[in-house]
């Protein structure tokens, strides 16, 4: 299984939209979940902070969110890059 070693982060603009893409290592849902309020509050202004992650030796747990995008268009591709790519106890934020 694949890791995050250092918190990565990315950032682009497309048609006038900002988006910025944050993805480390989590060791459990609610840390990923805490991750992702900080996430919201430091950018308070944004409309959406969809996310994804994958925990355990096997990536059993799995759970993604489009948060207020049509339902499977941001948090599902985000969740298979990181399945596809092997990556294990990771989290991935877009905002």
């Amino acid at each position: 299984m694949k890791r995050v070693l250092k918190t990565g982060k990315g950032e682009i603009v497309e048609k006038k939209s900002r988006f910025i893409s944050i993805a480390l290592n989590v060791d459990s849902p609610q840390q990923a979940l805490d991750y992702v309020n900080s996430i919201k509050k430091k950018y308070y202004d944004a409309r959406h902070n969809c996310y994804a992650y994958v925990l355990g030796d096997k990536s059993e747990i799995q759970r993604f969110s489009d948060d207020g995008e049509p339902s499977g268009t941001a948090g599902k591709p985000i969740l298979e890059v990181l399945s596809g790519s092997g990556c294990g106890n990771c989290l991935c934020v877009v905002t």
